[in-house]
């Protein structure tokens, strides 16, 4: 009889735990006209729609798997996870 695969975090750790991930967080986002986007310059402020208390999505490969607050540590910005969520969810 076949044996089943471990499930648990910790089993999957112990086999995963080497594999590199991609952390990103998205503090906001904007729409530009095409135009606009293609006179991007090195001076040019773009406004972010998100307000300043919004949450910051924080996704792993692509997926936001929590969401959190920006938070400043030494010289550093940082996200303070506020809330994990159950399954991913699409930027």
């Amino acid at each position: 009889m076949a044996q089943e695969p471990p499930t648990s975090s910790a089993a999957l750790v112990a086999g995963l735990g080497d594999v590199k991930v991609r952390i990103t967080a998205i503090l906001g986002r904007t729409e530009l006209t095409f135009e606009e986007a293609v006179e991007l310059a090195a001076d040019r402020l773009v406004t972010l729609q998100n307000q300043r208390d919004e949450p910051i999505d924080l996704c792993v490969n692509g997926e936001v798997v929590a969401r959190g607050r920006l938070v400043i540590v030494d010289d550093a910005y940082g996200v303070q996870i506020t809330q994990m969520l159950a399954t991913p969810e699409r930027p």
